[in-house]
């Protein structure tokens, strides 16, 4: 598909997936919070084994789907620095989950089925970790061009601590950071696509790799992520939000058909809590001047 070419909503739902690869982003951060509560919603307890099946066998799914529509490079959170702090039962299993979730043996031939390569970028900020990196580039050196790359960050200052280090072993330029830091060069990020609160770090948008970037923030939790809402997302960053124009001219002039909808716009952001958590307060679209 051509990516001068605009299809109206219904016509692009219907396209097949793989048709989409030149308006689809080719790096896109991938954080799907809520995966706990997603397996409570599921009856199943969040501590056990079940949890982890759960959360890992739904991650390919949904991450297969991105790569099936075009996306080249995928960067998922294996441990952030709230995991890492947390205490009791979960953070003793942390790192045996960490392990067996991205590269056990379930994990590695669902990659070699899918023809993936997979990196972990953190693993000497975690020693227990590094065996996990190095089964993961020895079991998917072979596979095809997409990559997923699992970042393991154990504390907020992680991320910087490697852009020192990559600086410091003489890359002058940002590409020459990238390789040395990633390996290879990886396009910019360009998508954002994450649960909750609209908000987002260094921790969860790696350093040096941001690019323009559209961000979207679900709010069903887990890896849930469905074709029909992935395709709307898509449709959403492609076209809907494809409205700078070199020539200003009389732009502006164009909101006055549209006074009630921006002198009524709510603020994204705001919210309220259910029980433990945050949730998007109540919009109400505005009558629309047609």
């Amino acid at each position: 598909m051509s990516a001068d070419y605009q299809p109206d909503v219904e016509e692009f739902l219907a396209l097949p997936l793989e048709s989409l690869a030149d308006i689809a982003p080719a790096t896109v951060v991938y954080t799907q919070g809520g995966t706990r509560r997603a397996a409570a919603l599921a009856g199943m307890p969040p501590e056990s084994d079940a949890y982890i099946q759960f959360t890992r066998q739904n991650m390919i799914r949904c991450v297969e789907m991105l790569f099936r529509s075009g996306v080249q490079h995928v960067f998922i959170m294996a441990i952030t620095p709230d995991n890492y702090r947390e205490s009791g039962a979960y953070r003793e299993r942390l790192i045996a989950f960490t392990d067996w979730g991205i590269a056990g043996p379930e994990a590695l031939a669902d990659y070699g089925r899918l023809g993936w390569r997979v990196r972990l970028v953190g693993s000497e900020d975690i020693p227990a970790l590094a065996p996990t990196a190095q089964r993961l580039r020895q079991a998917t050196a072979g596979n095809g061009r997409p990559t997923l790359w699992c970042l393991a960050v154990p504390d907020e200052e992680a991320p910087w601590r490697r852009v020192l280090a990559a600086a410091q072993s003489g890359a002058a330029t940002r590409q020459a950071a990238i390789r040395a830091l990633y390996g290879e060069d990886i396009p910019p990020i360009t998508m954002f696509l994450s649960t909750g609160k609209p908000l987002f770090t260094h921790n969860l948008l790696p350093p040096l790799l941001v690019g323009s970037v559209q961000g979207y923030w679900r709010q069903q939790p887990g890896h849930s992520l469905t074709e029909r809402e992935w395709r709307l997302i898509l449709y959403d960053y492609a076209y809907t939000r494809a409205t700078w124009r070199q020539d200003k001219e009389g732009r502006a002039e164009t909101a006055v058909s549209h006074r009630t909808a921006w002198e009524n716009a709510p603020t994204l952001g705001l919210g309220i809590r259910l029980g433990a958590f945050w949730y998007p307060a109540p919009t109400f679209p505005s009558q629309t001047d047609t």
